[in-house]
């Protein structure tokens, strides 16, 4: 049975953050479906055609971290809208692909719902 809420994908390799993140958008009206790096995020994503959000962390484990996952995805699939999360003040907004999102942690909750709104998103694209 397809769910008619919208899907989110959040990819974070620090499970405790991961759920906190997933327990927010579920709580805003999304399915939430999680993985810890972007390789397991991009099978996520193929098996999961219906995620149009994704929030990845910008370090991830792996040969790929979460900026450039980001970057492919917005080649690969410009209908998803990304949120990248960080710890500090590093990641600059003209780090992240056009349309994308910038959110340091910690972040409040509040933070996290208004970026995956769609309209918040595409205003500062």
């Amino acid at each position: 049975m397809t769910s008619i809420r919208p899907a989110a994908l959040i990819v974070e390799d620090q499970p405790f953050i991961g759920m906190v993140a997933s327990d927010i958008l579920s709580e805003s009206g999304f399915d939430t479906f999680h993985a810890f790096n972007a390789a397991d995020a991009v099978s996520m994503l193929d098996e999961h055609p219906e995620i149009e959000v994704v929030v990845t962390d910008a370090q991830l484990p792996g040969g790929i971290d979460g900026l450039e996952l980001a970057r492919r995805l917005s080649r690969e699939r410009p209908d998803v809208r990304l949120v990248v999360t960080a710890a500090g003040p590093a990641l600059a907004q003209s780090d992240v692909p056009a349309g994308a999102r910038v959110l340091h942690k910690p972040y409040a909750s509040g933070e996290l719902r208004t970026l995956v709104a769609a309209g918040e998103l595409l205003e500062h694209a």
